[in-house]
């Protein structure tokens, strides 16, 4: 009789002690990186989202702006209460790249701001679907895996406005980011053309003074 006494008030500690065990277990490297990185992404947004809305020049623009505002507003809303019950400090800004994009949007001129604003966000975006897939693949805690797959559909989906966005304005794959990229992918201008028939004239000239000189000389 004791020793049944003994194993129910063992299982029934057992019961109480798992998941006490369980909670306190450290997120891992991964799980913390992301919850700060998401931050981060999700504080650059919500500025670079009320910039939008106040030097946007196309009404499209500014609507982007207010929506993400809201969506990464709700997002990290939930992914705070989530680094605070896994015990992870966040930073308290954007990191460097993300604060000196949001200083480009403050100088940009309003002739500038939107092509900018749709070019830039869409590379932002691509990161942070790239982060979020990071952490679903190889995440360990629940929680924040959860965090992460919450995300995914509604950042997605704002990279999906703003393509559309870059086709209704005309705005390029691509523009010159601050870090050395080409004004637009894929575009030649008259000078480029220029060079390019005067070589092709060139070579053509030189190809037939070769066979000419081959033919007399034979």
């Amino acid at each position: 009789m004791l020793m049944r006494r003994l194993v129910i008030t063992t299982v029934v500690i057992g019961a109480f002690l798992a998941p006490a065990a369980a909670a306190s277990a450290a997120p891992s490297g991964q799980d913390t990186t992301y919850l700060r990185a998401a931050h981060q992404s999700n504080l650059a947004e919500i500025a670079g989202g009320k910039i939008a809305q106040q030097k946007g020049e196309n009404q499209q623009v500014k609507d982007l702006g207010a929506r993400f505002v809201a969506d990464h507003t709700k997002l990290d809303t939930a992914l705070k209460q989530t680094a605070s019950a896994l015990g992870v400090t966040l930073p308290s800004a954007p990191n460097a790249e993300q604060r000196a994009l949001a200083a480009r949007y403050g100088a940009a001129s309003a002739e500038q701001f939107d092509a900018l604003f749709i070019a830039t966000q869409m590379d932002a975006h691509m990161k942070a679907m790239s982060l979020g897939e990071t952490e679903i693949a190889d995440g360990t805690d629940a929680q924040a895996k959860k965090a992460a797959q919450n995300a995914a559909p509604v950042v997605a989906s704002h990279h999906t406005a703003l393509e559309a966005a870059a086709r209704d304005l005309g705005v390029p794959d691509t523009i010159n980011t601050g870090t050395g990229g080409q004004a637009a992918a894929g575009t030649t201008g008259p000078l480029e053309i220029s060079l390019i028939v005067t070589g092709l004239l060139l070579t053509a000239g030189a190809v037939l003074l070769f066979r000419r000189r081959r033919a007399i000389l034979g």
